[in-house]
């Protein structure tokens, strides 16, 4: 693992039934912020960009985040990511039980539908 390798910064959320203070009227999906770790984001190879060359955007819409595999809490799949301002879900984890030193997450952006709720 290759600290210097990992220069962004990820959120993790999870998704709560929660309460507005000012209404005190339930909130269906509320986000409730878990913990941020440093993340490698890879770049995509040469191989991979000709092959998939008509999925133009493909990569900023599925990332694979690269993070260590110690955490502070144990990452859940229905958990959301916030990475840049833009919100993914948890497509899929893959923990190196091995050489316990990474954890890959996949993940794919989460598409508005124009309304906060």
């Amino acid at each position: 693992m290759k600290l210097r390798n990992m220069t962004e910064r990820i959120t993790f959320y999870s998704v709560q039934m929660g309460i507005n203070p000012e209404t005190h009227r339930p909130i269906k999906d509320q986000k409730v912020k878990e913990f941020t770790v440093w993340a490698e984001v890879p770049k995509l190879s040469v191989r991979e960009f000709v092959q998939n060359s008509s999925n133009v955007g493909f990569r900023k819409e599925s990332p694979t985040f690269l993070i260590a595999f110690k955490t502070r809490k144990e990452i859940q799949s229905n958990w959301l990511i916030n990475w840049r301002g833009k919100w993914y879900e948890i497509t899929g984890m893959d923990p190196d039980y091995a050489k316990r030193d990474l954890t890959k997450i996949t993940a794919q952006e989460v598409v508005q539908n124009g309304s906060d709720r």
